[in-house]
């Protein structure tokens, strides 16, 4: 596309970062005493206007419209550019598209019924997933039956190719993973067949995302057999070698990052982080633990630290990294990707906000979570 096709997504784009809320709206809404509060104080800004249509606010409806509202946004960008940056766009679309599915594989595995999943999980249409469908989905009586309720979408063939691995293996993970593989090697496969500019930006800001969504994997798998892990990482490599994600499965401590790896693309980033992570996982608001993806992990490593701190940390690098896509020259695609990407970071933090403000969490542990 040209700098004149991108004139019209931008001025689109430009309308819809001026609702956001800043740090200081943020900011307002921790302070405040109760969740009630906080939903009175939403009710003042741009998402006020969508809280307003809800016959019951609470805020699994309000997680709900959020993301209904994050994918008609998702929508109209899509339909507003051409040839390869809308095929681009529209898989990313599928991506985001692609977490209600695995949401629900996951209550279907742990054999939630269905009306405690509507009662639960904050259900959001897409194009793929109409209200029909999901509905079809959540009656399933099992998982099998569940993925033949996604013939007709992009979901349905890595999730039926990965039904055997799951039968064996029997964890919803082997299913997630195969459907993340597949959906971003599809949209690395768009990215590489952008022009040249277009390619560069995308590029980075996808590569880097599956870069650290790999090295978080990893970290998450020490223990697990190396020939186990293979199944749970993407599979496109940017800047992180095989023998990279190979050396951290082998890490006994976090620690040993900076001893016992060869150096790669984000060595010096993880090395910082894991500076600040011990006092990071000290102030988080719970004493969350370590989910290790097999029972061989658990035994090995029962006890072991979260690597939520990390997680956080690096979500907080993907922020600049996207907030730079707006600087100088933006006729390029990154500034699409990079309004959804921050755009989905605003209602993480509106979410973490109101359902830490219902449990009870002080305003200061509450800010720690905030990804700004």
């Amino acid at each position: 596309m040209s700098a004149g096709d991108y004139a019209y997504i931008n001025a689109k784009i430009g309308a819809l970062r001026s609702r956001m809320l800043t740090q200081g709206e943020f900011r307002s809404l921790i302070e405040v005493p109760t969740v009630e509060d906080v939903i009175s104080l939403l009710k003042g800004t741009f998402v006020g206007k969508e809280i307003s249509k809800l016959q019951d606010v609470n805020v699994l409806n309000i997680e709900g419209m959020l993301y209904s509202s994050l994918a008609q946004e998702y929508e109209r960008i899509v339909h507003g550019l051409r040839r390869e940056p809308k095929v681009a766009m529209d898989r990313l679309y599928k991506k985001f598209a692609a977490e209600v599915v695995k949401a629900i594989l996951r209550l279907k595995h742990a054999g939630v019924p269905p009306e405690v999943i509507r009662s639960s999980y904050p259900i959001f249409t897409t194009r793929d997933l109409t209200e029909d469908r999901i509905q079809k989905m959540i009656e399933a009586q099992d998982v099998r039956e569940l993925v033949e309720t996604l013939k007709g979408t992009d979901y349905y063939k890595p999730l039926s190719k990965a039904l055997p691995s799951y039968t064996e293996d029997g964890s919803p993970a082997v299913l997630t993973s195969a459907l993340d593989s597949f959906l971003y090697q599809n949209l690395w496969g768009a990215v590489s067949a952008l022009s040249t500019r277009d390619r560069a930006v995308a590029r980075e800001l996808i590569g880097m995302e599956i870069d650290l969504r790999n090295v978080l994997a990893a970290f998450r798998l020490r223990g697990i057999d190396v020939s186990t892990a293979e199944a749970y990482f993407i599979p496109v490599r940017y800047r992180v070698r095989r023998e990279v994600l190979t050396a951290i499965l082998g890490l006994r401590h976090l620690g040993q990052i900076t001893t016992e790896l060869p150096h790669f693309g984000y060595t010096s980033l993880i090395a910082s982080l894991l500076k600040d992570y011990d006092s990071l996982s000290r102030e988080l608001p719970f004493g969350m633990r370590y989910a290790p993806a097999s029972a061989e992990a658990a035994r090995e490593y029962e006890g072991i630290a979260s690597v939520l701190p990390l997680e956080i940390a690096l979500r907080r690098h993907m922020i600049k990294l996207y907030q730079r896509a707006f600087r100088g020259d933006r006729f390029h695609i990154g500034v699409p990707m990079g309004h959804l990407f921050l755009r989905e970071n605003e209602i993480r933090n509106i979410i973490t906000t109101l359902k830490l403000k219902e449990a009870g969490v002080e305003a200061e542990k509450i800010e720690r979570m905030m990804v700004f």
